[in-house]
């Protein structure tokens, strides 16, 4: 090949990469509800994202921020920042409302990479950290459950 075919095909391949657009993904949000006093909300909240591995931070009495997951300093940054890694944060807003019942709205922002050539861009969240399975686990901790699974439910019996 000719330095001149090898030019224009570095071109376009350039060019192409330059023009693709990126995908915009929705944010990944739960809006709820829940029977509980804003405490106990607060407290099951900052239990589940501090057992998921996140670094808690409360803005004020009612708004919470988390770093980045399990990211860590020494050989694993090294790791995290160069192979295909996802790493997520969560934003969180609880208010509470009126007759013991809090309003809870809970945002997992995630961001991905597959090679070291590439840099984090926003991804869709790996159910582990979304935001419905979020829910879920703090719900479990308030007690809070919408179907109850016994072993007398489950297997049908009376």
């Amino acid at each position: 090949m000719t330095r001149q075919r090898k030019g224009a095909l570095a071109s376009a391949l350039l060019l192409i990469g330059m023009s693709t657009a990126a995908l915009a993904l929705e944010a990944d949000v739960v809006d709820v509800k829940l029977s509980a006093p804003a405490e106990k909300v607060k407290t099951a909240l900052t239990e589940v994202l501090t057992e998921g591995g996140y670094e808690v931070r409360w803005q004020n009495d009612t708004t919470l921020e988390t770093n980045y997951r399990e990211e860590s300093g020494g050989l694993d940054s090294l790791y995290y920042c160069c192979w295909g890694v996802i790493k997520s944060k969560v934003q969180a807003t609880v208010t509470p409302g009126a007759e013991q019942t809090t309003h809870l709205r809970l945002q997992v922002l995630a961001q991905g990479k597959r090679t070291i050539f590439e840099s984090f861009a926003p991804v869709q969240t790996p159910v582990p950290e979304n935001a419905e399975n979020q829910l879920r686990l703090i719900k479990n901790k308030l007690k809070i459950v919408n179907h109850p699974y016994t072993t007398v439910s489950f297997f049908g019996m009376k």
